[in-house]
């Protein structure tokens, strides 16, 4: 039975946000084949020597979405088909933004670090189950260590280190992507599947289980290099298709001077927007289900004109894109980002914030290098708008 129809809100009556929430984990996990045989086989090298040091280095890109999101989330993803074109970047240099070591330790139990001094020494793995506090730092390594299996065994000594350097709120799918790094270093110290399409499906329980809910998109994002075009089909197990666009040298070194990547300096809250367009989706509204397929239809669109070279098409989906997501959810904007937007039209074919809305990162699409330069001028200080913009390149490597 799909989580729509057990859990539908018809007039007056009351939906419960952690009963959708644990019906969509329910359903995902499900959907996604986790919980398997996955746990059971992963663990064995890890634990074959104890003493024997091991260390895992990942590190991975943002992603920036064109069109599209909204259709990868449950439920939407679990009952229709979702499209995203989406792009993996680097913001500033060439550094790989957001990462995580996981070394092991003689000494048992599981030491976790971040890059802003939290700290906490996990004794007795046994102790991690969910619900998990909002506020608790370490949430998304303890779902890491659940999906994976690690858990499972209570000699395992491991110190894990997490940074993200990407500002807060971002849009940027640090959550997600930091979530499929520490997944994918946890199976590759363990020798387990590690792969795009695995880390893939494991996040999208994992965000489940953490409560914060949320989709593929993120995680593809950073996990495969360049633009791509993914579509997801409903079905047990879903399936997803990832479609890596071989744009030509010419498009992608044009993209690159017309698209400006701007932190807003609004930081955004994107499990507060997903709470209002899942609620709206269970309860069948209309006007929600006609635009995220629009967005759908937009994405394909996207991925045409990207290939043909047609940027400016591109600009034009991006408008569209925006004004959907805003009947989605008004509060995906707010006055300082429309005034920014108003500003800036005059020299763009299209714009749109990031991810979910609501603030962070935005995408200024310029009709031409030169009005990108001219962007660049006037977005100062002076100009009212206390923006950032970053230099960026499109991340290509495996």
């Amino acid at each position: 039975m799909l989580i729509s129809s057990k859990y539908v809100v018809k007039r007056k009556w009351h939906l419960s946000w952690s009963i959708v929430c644990a019906a969509v984990a329910e359903e995902t996990a499900a959907a996604a084949k986790y919980g398997s045989e996955d746990s059971e086989n992963i663990l064995g090298c890890i634990m074959k020597d104890s003493n024997l040091s091991r260390k895992v280095k990942i590190e991975l890109p943002v992603r920036v979405d064109f069109v599209g999101g909204w259709s990868d989330t449950p439920p939407w993803s679990l009952e229709r088909a979702g499209c995203v074109l989406n792009m993996a970047i680097t913001l500033g240099s060439s550094c790989l933004p957001i990462g995580t070591t996981i070394e092991t330790r003689k000494e048992t139990g599981v030491v976790i670090r971040d890059d802003i001094g939290n700290f906490l020494h996990i004794n007795d793995l046994s102790t991690i189950s969910p619900p998990f506090e909002s506020g608790d730092p370490f949430r998304l390594v303890k779902c890491a260590l659940l999906v994976t299996g690690i858990v499972k065994h209570k000699d395992l000594g491991l110190e894990i280190r997490t940074w993200s350097h990407v500002p807060r709120g971002s849009g940027l799918g640090t959550s997600s992507i930091l979530a499929a790094a520490v997944v994918k270093a946890i199976l590759q110290l363990s020798s387990g599947d590690e792969s795009n399409k695995n880390v893939t499906r494991l996040v999208l329980v994992l965000e489940q289980i953490m409560g914060t809910g949320g989709g593929w998109q993120d995680q593809i994002g950073g996990l495969y290099p360049g633009i791509k075009f993914t579509t997801s089909f409903p079905g047990t197990p879903l399936r997803l298709q990832v479609i890596p666009l071989l744009t030509s040298p010419q498009v992608v070194e044009e993209l690159q001077q017309r698209l400006l990547v701007v932190f807003t300096g609004q930081v955004r809250l994107a499990h507060q927007v997903l709470q209002k367009v899942v609620t709206r989706y269970l309860q069948r509204d209309n006007l929600l289900i006609s635009s995220i397929k629009r967005l759908t239809e937009l994405a394909k669109a996207g991925r045409e004109e990207l290939m043909s070279g047609n940027i400016d098409k591109l600009g034009e989906i991006m408008a569209e894109a925006w004004r959907l997501h805003q009947e989605l959810d008004p509060f995906c904007s707010n006055k300082y980002v429309d005034n920014l937007f108003a500003f800036c039209d005059p020299f763009c074919c299209g714009y749109k914030l990031v991810g979910a809305g609501g603030g962070g990162f935005a995408l200024l699409l310029a009709k031409t290098r030169e009005s990108a330069d001219e962007m660049r001028r006037l977005l100062v200080p002076v100009s009212g708008f206390h923006v950032h913009i970053y230099n960026w390149e499109i991340f290509m490597q495996n």
